[in-house]
């Protein structure tokens, strides 16, 4: 697969038109095995993805919340007792091929560079060969900064990049090339018709607002991408 490839996954999808995770945890769950042995969920929160899974049938005695809030960790030993203090990029307190599916959702946009590689090789020593990898992350946009906890976007690229095909000129090692994407959808969010059009001249701006009405009429909409959730799967080292 070359990076170009991606280009096949950007097609829109409207029930990713949302702020709602549960199409993403939708998407998760499709890639969990009935022989998954250990499941982990890192930067869990209050065990969404955990109610979203049971929900599926999925035992809960193989699921692993990893959080770095000791509040929540506390909070989630009322789901399970696989609740675990973790914060990343920290070594993982699992042996290394020992872990058959790792799901991460809005982690590694709070992590700097150095961090986020080392997180990254953690999550490679964990994860068996034939494992699952599912990433669910904000991209850039206009309301990224908003929240503090946000230090950097992420694009899929950078995964592509580390571990499915290492590119030239880079500043870290690639960590692997044997995972192979096996989905990719993006998040959307809705634009404002009438942002990024003006004009000095009167009768254009007329055209510009008449045609914005005729627009939200039809329910036509301005999108852009700001998030994604790509599924890795780990291939033999």
């Amino acid at each position: 697969m070359h990076i170009s490839d991606f280009s096949k996954y950007s097609s829109f999808k409207k029930k990713y038109l949302t702020i709602d995770r549960a199409p993403f945890f939708d998407l998760a769950a499709k890639f969990i095995q009935a022989d998954d042995k250990v499941i982990l969920d890192i930067g869990s929160g209050e065990g969404d993805f955990f109610h979203h899974l049971k929900s599926k049938g999925v035992q809960g005695n193989n699921i692993y919340l990893l959080d770095g809030n000791e509040v929540t960790v506390e909070k989630n030993k009322g789901l399970t007792r696989n609740s675990l203090f973790y914060l990343a990029p920290d070594r993982l307190p699992f042996d290394d091929l020992s872990v058959d599916f790792i799901h991460i959702s809005h982690l590694i946009d709070n992590l700097w560079v150095p961090d986020f590689y080392k997180f990254l090789l953690e999550i490679n020593r964990v994860l068996r060969p034939g494992g699952i990898l599912v990433v669910s992350t904000p991209l850039l946009w206009p309301n990224f900064y908003d929240d503090l906890s946000h230090t950097k976007p992420y694009n899929p690229y950078v995964f592509y990049k580390y571990f499915v095909h290492q590119g030239r000129h880079s500043r870290f090692d690639k960590i692997q090339n044997s995972y192979t994407v096996e989905d990719l959808v993006y998040r959307y969010y809705e634009l404002p018709l009438d942002e990024g059009w003006s004009s000095t001249l009167p009768f254009l701006d007329f055209f510009f607002v008449s045609s914005r009405r005729i627009l939200g009429k039809l329910g036509i909409k301005r999108l852009r991408k700001n998030g994604y959730t790509l599924v890795l799967k780990k291939g033999n080292e």
